[in-house]
């Protein structure tokens, strides 16, 4: 049995280091020292190709070799999103939602007052800016105004937004701490909550639409896929997750998926789950908190740096 069990054991050593050798990882930090401008939320590309960081101590972009610091001083970004305009939308947590046009003058937006604790930003595909806020709904920008949301308006789990998405019918879904809520461009809304679906938990905390018509939902004990009539459930104890809680999602170019967990970031083909950890791996962090793909590379932010992977 022991004999056994060590075949097993080197088996799948044998696959994670093969699946390590066809990937290139490239490790980036915004400072050599432990430094919160380490702490990864947002990671963004704008249409030079310019990568835009945001950090526990604000917004850093990488031109010419080296970074600069841009944006309001020493703040908690939660969230940080370019738009199709090239538009920098930056999420502070307790204070408020800010905008540029030209990369160098911010604009403190008051329109949407009083949310103060901006979570998520995400725009839709018609280029329309979605605004998520801790305790105040959800507020879209549409042709040059502000529009309100509150939570009974639009069937919201609560007024908490997590996460916003946008998938290819142009459907608007909101994750919050009570549910994941579905809004149309007829008005249309549906909420989902383990009572009425097989969402595995409540506390919804990421969210992606994928090119195949389905969302991927991350919550705090699992990760689901919906197609808008049937639900994939996968969890630790049947999938290889390596946790339950899954703190952000996204598609590469190849369709496949990449999900990052508070014990690493996991990727799924389709058929087959490969995790990368500092335990097996050049990632730089467990904890990934945010995941951008960009020409044909995958950004993983941690609460430690970014890992950049390249994968055959």
């Amino acid at each position: 049995m022991r004999n056994n069990r060590k075949i097993v054991m080197v088996f799948f050593v044998m696959i994670a280091f093969y699946a390590h050798s066809q990937t290139k990882w490239t490790e980036c930090r915004i400072s050599n020292a432990f430094s919160p401008g380490n702490d990864i939320c947002s990671i963004q590309f704008d249409k030079d190709n310019n990568m835009w960081v945001g950090t526990w101590n604000g917004i850093y972009k990488f031109g010419e070799r080296q970074w600069e610091q841009v944006g309001p001083a020493n703040a908690f970004i939660h969230d940080f999103y370019i738009d199709k305009q090239n538009v920098k939308w930056i999420g502070l947590w307790g204070g408020g939602l800010y905008r540029s046009d030209d990369d160098k003058h911010w604009t403190q937006i008051t329109d949407i007052k009083p949310a103060g604790c901006i979570f998520a930003i995400n725009g839709d595909r018609n280029g329309n800016v979605w605004v998520g806020d801790w305790n105040c709904g959800v507020y879209s920008f549409i042709n040059g105004r502000w529009n309100s949301y509150k939570k009974d308006e639009i069937n919201l789990g609560d007024s908490t937004v997590t996460s916003i998405s946008s998938d290819s019918k142009n459907n608007i879904w909101f994750g919050t701490y009570h549910g994941l809520t579905v809004y149309n461009e007829s008005g249309r809304t549906k909420l989902y909550n383990k009572t009425n679906s097989k969402l595995p938990d409540n506390d919804v905390y990421s969210l992606c639409a994928d090119s195949k018509n389905g969302i991927w939902i991350g919550t705090t004990n699992g990760l689901a896929r919906f197609n808008g009539k049937d639900w994939l459930i996968y969890k630790k104890e049947d999938s290889c997750l390596p946790s339950n809680l899954i703190l952000c999602i996204a598609e590469d170019q190849k369709g496949f998926i990449w999900a990052g967990t508070d014990k690493g970031v996991v990727f799924f083909n389709g058929k087959n789950w490969t995790t990368y950890s500092i335990e097996n791996s050049p990632l730089v962090d467990n904890r990934v908190q945010t995941i951008t793909v960009h020409q044909d590379r995958i950004y993983i932010g941690t609460s430690k740096g970014i890992s950049i992977v390249e994968y055959d």
